[in-house]
């Protein structure tokens, strides 16, 4: 699950479109987190990355390890967390979650071991990181599990028999999201997005259907829920009510990523008003911004493009955080 800069050259853009679900916690709109780098044939470079929030502010680089990824902000704006690879030796390649303050200084690694934890964001007080973990060479799939901000043992919340991923608080604290296939309802039904108490139980079917439903993300005011699926062709990027009813699309893919575009990743802003995501193409990839009623045209914030080689500079998929206070 290494998300070096060489690995997705060699792979390509795909593997690193794919993001956590991400925390919308209510406040003014501040910087915009994604991972962006560059790989030729003799190096690579690259870290996470700040945007201000509108399309013309600047940006600035925040890390310089090209294995960090799926970056997410605390309800304050003053953290982020994210997973990386930084001790490749540790854990036989499989990434750890670390945490840093919102200028990039500071960085302490939260979890280790023998295990793979990925797709990490913060409870609504602040205090807790949820992320998914699975067991190197284990038999079970991912479960998900909470550590404390300050350090500690990871708890492990879900307990099935198969995977449970990409979880995300709801702003009130009251339930958590994500992404499991412990139901199908179909041969191509491998994902549907649930929610469960913050103790693992009255676990809930939110959005099922026959195909694809994945990378969740909670709106700040808790009423809607922004996701991906390839329900309708795509992956493409969809809206529904909390409850999974009224589901509305807001892109339109209408083939592969390779064929032509596709879009994932959504990240809502704090106020609700507008949801960032990632839009991957055989030789693209860019950070965009849409209405959340999705009239009008998406702004390119971030743009990178490859070679038919795989070389050439990539970015990767966003988070919102509110202004600091």
């Amino acid at each position: 699950m290494r998300r070096s800069l060489l690995t997705i050259s060699i792979c390509g853009l795909a593997s690193i479109a794919t993001a956590p679900a991400q925390a919308a916690f209510p406040g003014a709109p501040g910087p915009i987190v994604y991972a962006q780098g560059m790989a030729s044939e003799t190096e690579s470079s690259g870290g996470l990355v700040a945007h201000g929030p509108r399309k013309n502010d600047g940006s600035r680089r925040l890390t310089e390890d090209n294995d960090d990824f799926s970056p997410s902000y605390s309800p304050n704006g003053r953290l982020i967390v994210f997973a990386s690879n930084r001790d490749p030796s540790e854990t036989r390649g499989q990434p750890h979650i670390y945490v840093m303050e919102s200028d990039g200084s500071n960085v302490r690694q939260l979890t280790s071991g023998d295990f793979s934890d990925s797709n990490p964001s913060f409870s609504p007080n602040g205090r807790l990181v949820v992320f998914d973990r699975a067991e190197i060479g284990g038999r079970g799939g991912s479960q998900i599990f909470s550590v404390a901000v300050s350090g500690g043992e990871p708890h492990q919340i879900s307990d099935d028999a198969g995977n449970d991923s990409d979880p995300t608080f709801t702003p009130n604290g009251k339930r958590i999201v994500f992404v499991s296939d412990r139901q199908s309802s179909a041969r191509s039904d491998r994902s549907n997005i649930f929610s469960m108490r913050p103790d693992g139980s009255r676990i809930q079917l939110l959005i099922g259907g026959t195909r694809l439903e994945y990378e969740p993300d909670v709106s700040p005011d808790g009423r809607r829920v922004a996701f991906v699926s390839n329900r309708d062709h795509g992956p493409n990027i969809f809206i529904a009510r909390i409850d999974g009813r009224r589901v509305r699309k807001l892109t339109n893919s209408h083939g592969s990523c390779f064929r032509t575009f596709c879009f994932s990743s959504p990240s809502w802003s704090p106020d609700g008003r507008h949801i960032a995501f990632h839009e991957s193409g055989r030789y693209s990839s860019s950070v965009e911004v849409m209405r959340a009623d999705g009239r009008g045209f998406a702004k390119d914030f971030a743009h990178g493009g490859t070679e038919e080689e795989g070389y050439g500079s990539y970015v990767g998929a966003p988070s919102w955080g509110p202004r600091p206070r």
